[in-house]
Protein backbone atom coordinates (compact mmCIF):
# COMPACT_ATOMS: atom_id res chain seq x y z
CA UNK A 1 0.00 0.00 0.00
CA UNK A 2 2.80 2.45 0.90
CA UNK A 3 4.81 1.63 -2.22
CA UNK A 4 1.78 2.05 -4.50
CA UNK A 5 0.89 5.42 -2.96
CA UNK A 6 4.34 6.94 -2.48
CA UNK A 7 6.16 5.75 -5.58
CA UNK A 8 9.91 5.33 -5.79
CA UNK A 9 11.05 6.57 -2.41
CA UNK A 10 13.24 4.71 0.05
CA UNK A 11 11.11 3.01 2.68
CA UNK A 12 12.88 1.82 5.84
CA UNK A 13 11.05 -0.54 8.16
CA UNK A 14 12.07 -0.37 11.81
CA UNK A 15 9.26 -1.44 14.18
CA UNK A 16 9.71 -0.03 17.68
CA UNK A 17 7.15 -2.30 19.32
CA UNK A 18 6.70 -6.06 19.32
CA UNK A 19 3.24 -7.36 20.17
CA UNK A 20 2.97 -10.36 22.50
CA UNK A 21 -0.51 -11.79 22.95
CA UNK A 22 -1.51 -12.65 26.52
CA UNK A 23 -4.12 -15.34 27.15
CA UNK A 24 -7.09 -14.43 29.28
CA UNK A 25 -9.74 -16.76 30.62
CA UNK A 26 -13.29 -16.37 31.77
CA UNK A 27 -16.60 -15.96 30.02
CA UNK A 28 -17.65 -12.73 28.30
CA UNK A 29 -21.31 -13.73 28.16
CA UNK A 30 -22.26 -11.37 30.99
CA UNK A 31 -21.08 -8.31 29.02
CA UNK A 32 -23.37 -6.29 26.78
CA UNK A 33 -20.54 -5.09 24.56
CA UNK A 34 -16.79 -5.10 23.97
CA UNK A 35 -14.57 -2.03 23.56
CA UNK A 36 -11.51 -2.09 21.32
CA UNK A 37 -8.92 0.63 20.89
CA UNK A 38 -6.66 -1.37 18.56
CA UNK A 39 -6.58 -4.22 16.07
CA UNK A 40 -4.23 -6.06 18.42
CA UNK A 41 -6.97 -6.12 21.05
CA UNK A 42 -9.30 -7.74 18.53
CA UNK A 43 -6.70 -10.36 17.59
CA UNK A 44 -5.99 -11.14 21.24
CA UNK A 45 -9.70 -11.52 21.94
CA UNK A 46 -10.21 -13.81 18.95
CA UNK A 47 -7.30 -16.03 20.01
CA UNK A 48 -8.54 -16.28 23.59
CA UNK A 49 -12.30 -16.43 23.09
CA UNK A 50 -12.94 -17.52 19.51
CA UNK A 51 -15.94 -16.32 17.52
CA UNK A 52 -18.47 -14.32 19.53
CA UNK A 53 -21.67 -12.71 18.27
CA UNK A 54 -21.81 -9.50 20.29
CA UNK A 55 -21.43 -5.72 19.81
CA UNK A 56 -17.90 -4.36 19.52
CA UNK A 57 -17.33 -0.63 19.90
CA UNK A 58 -14.16 0.23 17.95
CA UNK A 59 -12.00 3.33 17.77
CA UNK A 60 -11.58 3.33 13.97
CA UNK A 61 -12.22 1.65 10.65
CA UNK A 62 -9.30 -0.81 10.71
CA UNK A 63 -10.16 -2.00 14.20
CA UNK A 64 -13.83 -2.34 13.22
CA UNK A 65 -12.87 -4.29 10.10
CA UNK A 66 -10.81 -6.71 12.19
CA UNK A 67 -13.72 -7.11 14.62
CA UNK A 68 -16.20 -7.82 11.83
CA UNK A 69 -13.87 -10.44 10.40
CA UNK A 70 -13.94 -12.31 13.72
CA UNK A 71 -17.75 -12.40 13.76
CA UNK A 72 -18.33 -9.47 16.10
CA UNK A 73 -20.89 -6.75 15.32
CA UNK A 74 -18.53 -3.82 14.99
CA UNK A 75 -19.47 -0.18 15.41
CA UNK A 76 -16.73 2.31 14.48
CA UNK A 77 -16.17 5.72 16.06
CA UNK A 78 -14.06 6.67 13.03
CA UNK A 79 -11.71 8.75 15.12
CA UNK A 80 -9.82 9.02 18.37
CA UNK A 81 -10.28 7.68 21.89
CA UNK A 82 -12.40 10.75 22.63
CA UNK A 83 -14.67 9.91 19.69
CA UNK A 84 -14.96 6.32 20.93
CA UNK A 85 -15.93 7.43 24.42
CA UNK A 86 -18.55 9.83 23.04
CA UNK A 87 -20.01 7.12 20.80
CA UNK A 88 -20.29 4.55 23.59
CA UNK A 89 -21.87 7.07 25.96
CA UNK A 90 -24.32 8.14 23.27
CA UNK A 91 -25.39 4.52 22.73
CA UNK A 92 -26.28 4.30 26.43
CA UNK A 93 -25.48 0.59 26.67
CA UNK A 94 -27.35 -1.12 29.50
CA UNK A 95 -25.21 -3.56 31.40
CA UNK A 96 -21.45 -3.96 31.80
CA UNK A 97 -18.88 -3.69 29.00
CA UNK A 98 -15.36 -5.03 28.66
CA UNK A 99 -12.40 -2.99 27.34
CA UNK A 100 -9.80 -5.33 25.85
CA UNK A 101 -6.52 -3.43 25.73
CA UNK A 102 -2.76 -3.54 25.75
CA UNK A 103 -0.45 -3.26 28.74
CA UNK A 104 0.26 0.38 27.89
CA UNK A 105 -2.74 2.59 27.20
CA UNK A 106 -3.82 6.22 27.35
CA UNK A 107 -7.08 8.08 27.60
CA UNK A 108 -8.63 6.45 30.70
CA UNK A 109 -11.27 4.82 28.51
CA UNK A 110 -12.97 2.82 31.26
CA UNK A 111 -13.14 5.74 33.70
CA UNK A 112 -14.68 8.12 31.18
CA UNK A 113 -17.50 5.88 29.98
CA UNK A 114 -20.86 6.03 31.73
CA UNK A 115 -21.72 2.73 33.37
CA UNK A 116 -19.64 -0.26 34.33
CA UNK A 117 -16.60 -0.96 32.17
CA UNK A 118 -14.18 -3.71 33.15
CA UNK A 119 -10.71 -4.04 31.63
CA UNK A 120 -8.50 -6.92 30.62
CA UNK A 121 -4.88 -6.63 29.46
CA UNK A 122 -4.74 -8.92 26.45
CA UNK A 123 -1.38 -8.08 24.89
CA UNK A 124 1.99 -6.62 25.75
CA UNK A 125 3.93 -4.06 23.68
CA UNK A 126 7.67 -4.67 24.07
CA UNK A 127 10.10 -2.03 22.84
CA UNK A 128 12.48 -2.93 20.02
CA UNK A 129 15.76 -1.31 18.92
CA UNK A 130 16.05 0.85 15.84
CA UNK A 131 17.42 -0.99 12.83
CA UNK A 132 20.88 -0.22 11.48
CA UNK A 133 19.31 1.17 8.30
CA UNK A 134 17.18 3.57 10.36
CA UNK A 135 20.15 4.76 12.40
CA UNK A 136 22.18 5.33 9.23
CA UNK A 137 19.39 7.41 7.69
CA UNK A 138 19.06 9.53 10.85
CA UNK A 139 22.78 10.28 10.76
CA UNK A 140 22.66 11.37 7.11
CA UNK A 141 21.91 14.66 5.37
CA UNK A 142 18.70 13.74 3.55
CA UNK A 143 15.27 14.44 5.01
CA UNK A 144 13.68 11.60 6.97
CA UNK A 145 9.89 11.42 7.08
CA UNK A 146 8.75 9.58 10.18
CA UNK A 147 5.11 8.51 10.68
CA UNK A 148 4.36 8.35 14.39
CA UNK A 149 1.33 6.40 15.59
CA UNK A 150 1.47 6.54 19.39
CA UNK A 151 2.92 8.58 22.27
CA UNK A 152 4.84 5.53 23.45
CA UNK A 153 6.59 5.00 20.13
CA UNK A 154 7.54 8.68 20.18
CA UNK A 155 9.13 8.23 23.59
CA UNK A 156 10.96 5.05 22.55
CA UNK A 157 12.18 6.61 19.31
CA UNK A 158 13.70 9.71 20.86
CA UNK A 159 15.30 7.70 23.66
CA UNK A 160 17.15 5.62 21.05
CA UNK A 161 17.67 7.98 18.12
CA UNK A 162 20.55 10.13 19.31
CA UNK A 163 22.23 11.91 17.70
CA UNK A 164 20.08 12.90 14.71
CA UNK A 165 21.71 14.99 11.99
CA UNK A 166 19.15 14.43 9.23
CA UNK A 167 16.27 16.92 8.88
CA UNK A 168 13.42 15.09 10.62
CA UNK A 169 9.82 15.44 9.44
CA UNK A 170 7.34 13.73 11.79
CA UNK A 171 3.78 13.00 10.68
CA UNK A 172 1.77 12.49 13.89
CA UNK A 173 -1.52 10.61 13.89
CA UNK A 174 -3.05 12.89 16.54
CA UNK A 175 -2.56 15.93 18.74
CA UNK A 176 -1.62 13.63 21.62
CA UNK A 177 1.14 12.00 19.59
CA UNK A 178 2.37 15.37 18.36
CA UNK A 179 2.55 16.55 21.97
CA UNK A 180 4.55 13.47 22.93
CA UNK A 181 6.98 14.14 20.07
CA UNK A 182 7.52 17.75 21.10
CA UNK A 183 7.90 16.71 24.74
CA UNK A 184 10.55 14.06 24.05
CA UNK A 185 13.53 16.43 23.70
CA UNK A 186 13.55 16.24 19.89
CA UNK A 187 16.35 17.73 17.73
CA UNK A 188 16.18 21.34 16.54
CA UNK A 189 15.88 20.27 12.90
CA UNK A 190 12.40 18.85 13.54
CA UNK A 191 9.17 19.75 11.73
CA UNK A 192 5.88 18.10 12.70
CA UNK A 193 2.53 17.78 10.99
CA UNK A 194 -0.69 16.21 12.23
CA UNK A 195 -2.81 13.96 10.03
CA UNK A 196 -6.31 15.18 9.13
CA UNK A 197 -7.83 12.14 10.82
CA UNK A 198 -6.40 9.64 13.34
CA UNK A 199 -6.15 6.67 10.97
CA UNK A 200 -3.58 4.99 8.75
CA UNK A 201 -5.16 6.21 5.51
CA UNK A 202 -4.93 9.85 6.58
CA UNK A 203 -1.34 9.29 7.69
CA UNK A 204 -0.45 7.98 4.23
CA UNK A 205 -2.18 10.93 2.58
CA UNK A 206 -0.22 13.34 4.80
CA UNK A 207 3.09 11.72 3.83
CA UNK A 208 2.14 11.86 0.16
CA UNK A 209 1.22 15.56 0.38
CA UNK A 210 4.54 16.29 2.06
CA UNK A 211 6.48 14.53 -0.70
CA UNK A 212 4.53 16.38 -3.39
CA UNK A 213 5.16 19.75 -1.69
CA UNK A 214 8.90 19.40 -1.26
Amino acid sequence: MCRESLGEVQIILSPLLKIEMLPFEGSVESYQGLIFTSENGVRAFALAQGVQDMPAYCVGERTAKAANETGLKAISANGSANDLIAMVNANDVSGPMLHIRGEHTRGDIAKRITGQVDEVVAYRQTSQPLSNAARTALLGDDEVILPMFSPRTAQIFFEQAKPISAPLRVIAISEAVNGAVLGSNPPKNLVTRIADRPDARAMLQSIKRYLETF
